[in-house]
C-alpha cells in the first residue's frame, strides 16, 4: 500500500491585484486576473497530513499561493499517493 499524503489549504487572502474580483476590472473585455487566476483568493497556508508520520512539520515542504505544494527531502523512488482536496478553495482550520 502506498503512502498517502492528504494536501489542506488552511489560509487564504484575498487577491490584491483584482481586490477578490477575480477579474481584471475592464466591463468590455473582462480577463481572468494573471495573480489569482481567476479565483479572487491566494493560498496563505497548507497543512499536509502524512500517513506514517502524521502531520508533516512547515519545514517538510513549500507551496505557493496557487495552492501548489513542493515537498523537500523525500525519496524520490518512494511511491506517494497526493490527495488533493475536491474544492481547493474551501478554507479548513489547521487539525492542532
Amino acid at each position: 500500500m502506498p503512502r498517502t499524503l492528504t494536501i489542506h489549504f488552511t489560509g487564504f487572502r484575498e487577491c490584491p491585484n483584482c481586490e477578490g474580483r477575480g477579474d481584471d476590472g475592464t466591463s468590455w473585455r473582462p480577463l481572468e486576473c494573471r495573480r489569482c487566476k481567476g479565483r479572487g483568493k491566494l493560498v496563505t497556508g497548507v497543512e499536509i497530513e502524512d500517513s506514517e508520520r502524521g502531520v508533516l512539520p512547515s519545514s517538510a515542504y513549500d507551496f505557493n499561493t496557487f495552492g501548489e505544494v513542493f515537498l523537500l527531502d523525500f525519496d524520490e523512488d518512494e511511491e506517494i499517493e497526493v490527495i488533493h482536496p475536491e474544492n481547493p478553495w474551501d478554507q479548513r482550520g489547521p487539525s492542532s
